[in-house]
């Protein structure tokens, strides 16, 4: 099911962006280029068997874009900004809203008309995943059971959801994966999909608390334990103590290490460990760092404990990692 997107030319008035062409080979990809006198780069779209479609930009615009997107019925989107910004509205919002670099978001929308707009100069890297409503059941099961069904149902039911988050290692690492996919046709197509859905259960998964059971985080305690998180992330080389994080954040040590399982699933120092791994993944990725030096930028002390823990998280050692690359 395909949007119909129309784009502001240099006259003022809008045209169809052009056509979109299919990528040769047994998978369902279909490209659309970036016109010349706009910019440069391409929207990659892939249409999946489970219904989900997913869109993978990476442009630059020479001058101010602005395009309007018409879907013939309301989709659940899920956008995923590595780089750049671009403002959207929606008649179902009172004003726009933004989406940044390093941040996730999670909408929906009864009426499935949007208007994006992006500033000349600005580069754009960023994956769109998107459910058909009616194929939220298949993905997640009936409304009626725990966990996020019943959460979707209610906003779609409502015709609006919004939610946003800053993204993690993790899922800066599914995406640079996606963008670097060295696979073609089927398999290809089955590796995006798979990352994709990666991508959709961390996103749930913080969002609507599916970790563990029980009454769902106050709204100030949600904003204290992303602080204590964003703390983490940005000194993974040297972590403060529980306890400085606890005051940091604003907790107690007790309330920071229950809720922070419950939001995250997982306990502070798991989710430390996990981070430092995706970030060392991506530094081997972009073949800047040795191994050495990149066990030590993530905080790793012992080339010999990271090798062992990049095995056990990822299944392949860093040295069969960087020789696949």
């Amino acid at each position: 099911m395909s949007a119909e997107v129309t784009i502001k030319n240099p006259e003022g008035r809008f045209i169809r962006f052009p056509g979109e062409q299919a990528v040769p080979g047994p998978g369902r990809e279909r490209v659309r280029s970036v016109p010349a006198g706009l910019g440069q780069g391409q929207f990659l779209n892939l249409d999946c068997r489970s219904g989900m479609d997913i869109c993978m930009s990476c442009c630059r615009f020479t001058r101010d874009y602005l395009a309007r997107i018409a879907w013939p019925a309301p989709r659940l989107t899920f956008v995923f900004c590595l780089s750049g910004t671009t403002r959207t509205l929606n008649a179902c919002r009172p004003s726009p809203f933004g989406i940044t670099a390093g941040q996730a978001h999670l909408h929906y929308f009864e009426d499935p008309h949007l208007e994006r707009r992006t500033a000349r100069e600005m580069e754009i890297r960023a994956v769109v995943i998107r459910f058909p409503s009616e194929k939220i059941s298949s993905l997640l099961g009936p409304p009626h059971e725990p966990g996020p069904q019943k959460t979707l149902a209610k906003a779609i039911g409502q015709g609006h959801l919004f939610y946003s988050q800053t993204m993690n290692f993790t899922v800066q690492s599914v995406l640079h994966q996606m963008y670097a996919c060295p696979h073609q046709g089927l398999v290809r197509q089955i590796f995006l999909e798979s990352k994709a859905m990666e991508l959709v259960a961390y996103t749930l998964e913080q969002a609507f608390d599916t970790a563990l059971p029980g009454p769902p985080i106050r709204t100030d305690e949600r904003d204290r334990i992303g602080a204590a998180r964003d703390i983490l992330v940005s000194r993974l080389k040297f972590p403060p103590s529980l306890t400085d994080l606890a005051r940091q954040a604003g907790m107690s040590h007790t309330r920071l290490t229950r809720g922070f399982k419950k939001v995250f699933g997982c306990t502070v120092f798991e989710y430390l460990r996990k981070e430092r791994l995706a970030y060392a993944r991506m530094l081997l990725s972009e073949n800047r760092l040795s191994i050495t030096d990149a066990a030590f930028e993530a905080g790793f002390c012992s080339s010999s404990h990271f090798a062992q823990a990049f095995r056990k998280q990822f299944g392949i050692s860093p040295s069969e990692f960087t020789s696949r690359k």
